[in-house]
């Protein structure tokens, strides 16, 4: 038989050449892999907003339009049960509605409550619950990673005067959980917030879960601020949603307490549905500004003004 021709081995240059093609791929293939990881994971968490949203909804259906029994907390100056009984993500899975924990934003750097903390759950508590006790809450879903508004948890303050009403997350001095029949005063439901992707913070309280530590996540937004109001002096004003925050995509680095790049965040409303919002103004956070507005001395948010209703629920003075 005739000789065969050996055939040509690859040559060092050429060998780079393919090398250097492969990594010129993949530069321009991950950028277009991690925006679509993004997006799954915002769609997501609108997903688990909204089924949350539908959960609240639901809930006031079957309990005279009672959103839920309260907050998510086990302290007795702060809630009106322990929080395995009482509060919305007891509600919800006792009812049968949702299993919060089981329905976790995905992008959050918190992927646990900071009410789980073990100092802050015995603080003050219903029942004191031990490290064993929160991990076998946590894996049957009493845990979320979604910030619940202060107007679901305890509606409005009695009066809208700060010295007879000093503390806004103190049982003794608010209505108590939301109720449908308490939205009025100009507010309608597709702008009352219920639900929302929490501010990701590095300074919240750490929650132990399997020798792991977790950064707690915002369980409630601080509730309103004290402003200048016409015929009341100083009282209890707008709302306060500095908690509720961008989790989502990517944007210039942002410091201070809040250390991250996230752009996005969607918060889910009392007629079910879930609305995203960007911060333009890049500081990590759904900010407000001062400013006089109707005659009231009070602040304007930057990204979510007219979008969100932040004034009082049932009283006239503040419909805005």
């Amino acid at each position: 038989m005739p000789n065969q021709r050996p055939r040509p081995a690859f040559t060092l240059i050429e060998l780079l050449v393919v090398i250097a093609l492969v990594a010129l791929l993949v530069g321009i293939l991950l950028p277009s892999l991690s925006a679509a990881r993004e997006t799954a994971r915002q769609a997501k968490c609108s997903v688990n907003l909204r089924s949350l949203a539908t959960a609240a909804t639901s809930h006031a259906a079957d309990r005279r339009g009672a959103f839920s029994t309260g907050p998510f907390d086990n302290r007795t100056n702060s809630s009106y049960g322990a929080l395995d009984e009482k509060g919305w993500v007891a509600d919800y899975i006792k009812g049968g509605y949702a299993v919060p924990g089981h329905a976790l934003c995905p992008s959050s750097p918190s992927q646990a409550n900071q009410n789980l903390s073990l100092p802050r759950v015995n603080d003050g508590p219903y029942r004191p619950f031990t490290q064993q006790q929160i991990e076998e809450l946590i894996d049957q879903g009493y845990n979320t990673n979604y910030c619940q508004s202060w107007y679901m948890a305890y509606t409005e303050m009695k009066t809208p005067d700060n010295a007879t009403s000093p503390d806004p997350k103190d049982i003794r001095y608010v209505r108590g959980p939301l109720n449908d029949r308490s939205i009025g005063n100009g507010a309608i439901p597709s702008r009352v917030p219920l639900f929302g992707d929490g501010t990701a913070l590095t300074l919240e309280d750490i929650v132990l879960y399997q020798n792991t530590q977790l950064t707690g996540c915002k369980s409630v937004t601080d509730g309103p601020r004290i402003n200048q109001i016409p015929g009341f002096g100083t009282a209890w004003g707008r709302q306060d949603y500095t908690d509720f925050g961008p989790v989502h995509g990517k944007g210039s680095y942002v410091g201070g307490a809040v250390k991250h790049n996230k752009v996005y965040g969607q918060i889910g409303f009392a007629d079910g549905h879930v609305e995203g919002f960007n911060d333009t103004k890049r500081d990590g956070l759904w900010g407000h500004t001062s400013r006089l507005v109707n005659g009231v001395n009070t602040h304007v948010y930057d990204e979510l003004e007219g979008k969100v209703f932040g004034g009082w629920l049932s009283r006239p003075g503040l419909p805005f």
